[in-house]
């Protein structure tokens, strides 16, 4: 069985799989079907998350994904679990979806175990729960600067 459309399924929820969904839509209108999957409903914003150390609330930076993919006629969709690119198909959580082209845009990670003493003795800010965690540490310093005590806070 032939679609009448191609089917364009692009994995990622963050800037890069947003930016092309949008763009495909923008370019390809009616002439291909669009789904995008993300494992997150919604949108961080992620430049902004500089902000959190100091205050910030981490929701203020979430945007709903699903509302403005769908007024861009692109099927939102949930966590995929594995990718068959032989059938052209990918599944995950309550999903099957069969592709013509598949755009992979997952993003990145960090791994900070792999530079050695990071991990123990700094503070990556890869994440919304790293910047919390910062956050959590320039308040246990300002609290020890407050009583008198001193720390050091730079080892070079």
């Amino acid at each position: 069985m032939t679609r009448a459309k191609p089917h364009v399924a692009v994995l990622g929820g963050g800037f890069g799989g947003l930016e092309a969904a949008y763009l495909l839509a923008m370019r390809l209108g009616d002439r291909a079907d669009l789904t995008l999957v993300s494992d997150e409903p919604r949108f961080l914003f992620k430049p902004n998350t500089i902000y959190v150390p100091f205050g910030l609330d981490p929701e203020r930076l979430r945007v709903d994904v699903a509302g403005p993919a769908r007024r861009r006629g692109i099927t939102f969709l949930g966590r995929v679990r594995e990718i068959d690119s032989e059938r052209r198909r990918v599944r995950g959580e309550g999903l099957r979806l069969s592709y013509d082209f598949l755009v992979l845009a997952t993003g990145a990670t960090t791994r900070p175990q792999d530079v050695p003493g990071l991990a123990e003795h700094g503070h990556t800010i890869w994440t919304v729960a790293d910047m919390l965690r910062l956050r959590d540490a320039f308040a246990e310093l300002a609290e020890a600067m407050r009583s008198g005590a001193r720390r050091r806070v730079n080892n070079s």
